[in-house]
């Protein structure tokens, strides 16, 4: 894939063409020829890291995965951070509802878990990159 910032100093830049452009490069082209595109895709990427993760929680609702910003933008991973997220979210909603107590301040609570202070190493290590 090619990532390219929304902060890029060209804002004519087509990253689509870009991209095309890459695969032509003579070290690159062996590894397509004969092949066909049978698809592409774009995606943004919530590249702010540990110091721009919002609250996780608000009344009727809660922010997870990659519209949290669970990305760990200098090695543009963090699927695992991202899943880890929705896992808490539910185990939290579930252990909530079954207990009888306040679903949502429980639920709160638990996400708190979540929390970027003691949350994904992914996200802390390299939160002044």
């Amino acid at each position: 894939g090619l990532v390219v910032g929304l902060d890029y100093e060209n804002p004519y830049i087509n990253p689509y063409q870009e991209f095309q452009r890459w695969k032509t490069h003579p070290a690159i082209k062996p590894h397509f020829e004969g092949g066909a595109c049978i698809q592409y895709g774009a995606r943004v990427l919530n590249e702010g890291g540990y110091h721009s993760l919002p609250k996780l929680t608000f009344p009727g609702g809660m922010l997870l995965g990659c519209s949290a910003g669970f990305l760990n933008a200098v090695k543009i991973k963090g699927s695992h951070c991202a899943l880890k997220s929705g896992i808490v979210a539910a185990e939290s909603v579930y252990e909530a509802l079954t207990s009888g107590e306040n679903a949502e301040e429980k639920t709160v609570a638990t996400m708190g878990e979540v929390d970027p202070e003691e949350g994904p190493k992914e996200i802390t290590e390299y939160a002044n990159a």
